[in-house]
C-alpha cells in the first residue's frame, strides 16, 4: 500500500510541477558506499557526506531536468559528475547507486597516470578519477526526474579533482 501511495504521489507531482526530486536515503548511502569501497581499495580516506554539496547538486539536477540539458555547470569550485537515463522503471529504483556504479565502471579503462597523460587519451575516465581523487574529502548528490521521465543525477565533490598534470592518488 505504501508503495502504491508513493507511486501516486510521484505521478501527481509529475503532472503538477513537471519535475520531481528523487531522494531516498538508502540509495544515497549505497552510493556513498560505492565511492568509499573503491577509495578503501586504493588506500584513500573515505568521503564524508555534505548536505551543502547535496543541496547544490539537487539545485543543478533540477535545472537540468527542467531545461532538458546535459552539460557541466560552470563557475564553481566543486568537482562534478553527471549521469542521465531514460528508463521508466528507474524513476524510483536506485539512481544514485546506479550512477555511482556507472562512474566506477570507467576504472577498467584507466591506466594510472597523471591527468591529461596520453596513456588515457580518448578514454572516458574523468568520472572515476573524480570519485577517487585523493584530496577530495566531501560529496553530495541530487537527482530530479522531469515530466518526460528523464532522470538527471548530479554529484558534487569538494575539493574538486581532475587537475591536469596531477595524479589522482
Amino acid at each position: 500500500m505504501k508503495k502504491l501511495l508513493f507511486t501516486i504521489a510521484l505521478l501527481v507531482s509529475f503532472i503538477s510541477f513537471g519535475q520531481t526530486k528523487i531522494l531516498t536515503e538508502k540509495d544515497l548511502m549505497n552510493a556513498l558506499i560505492v565511492h568509499n569501497q573503491e577509495r578503501h581499495l586504493l588506500g584513500i580516506k573515505k568521503l564524508e557526506w555534505s548536505n551543502d554539496l547535496q543541496k547544490d547538486a539537487e539545485n543543478y539536477a533540477k535545472y537540468l531536468a527542467r531545461t532538458e540539458t546535459f552539460e557541466h555547470s560552470k563557475g564553481n569550485n566543486q568537482g562534478e559528475n553527471l549521469y542521465y537515463e531514460y528508463i521508466s522503471k528507474s524513476i524510483t529504483d536506485k539512481p544514485f547507486q546506479r550512477s555511482s556504479i556507472g562512474w566506477l565502471v570507467e576504472k577498467k579503462d584507466y591506466e594510472y597516470a597523471r591527468i591529461g597523460d596520453r596513456k588515457n587519451a580518448n578514454k572516458m575516465i574523468g568520472h572515476y578519477t573524480q570519485m577517487i581523487w585523493k584530496e577530495t574529502t566531501k560529496v553530495g548528490m541530487g537527482a530530479y526526474v522531469n515530466k518526460n521521465g528523464k532522470i538527471y543525477v548530479v554529484a558534487r565533490y569538494y575539493p574538486s579533482g581532475n587537475w591536469d598534470g596531477e595524479f589522482p592518488y
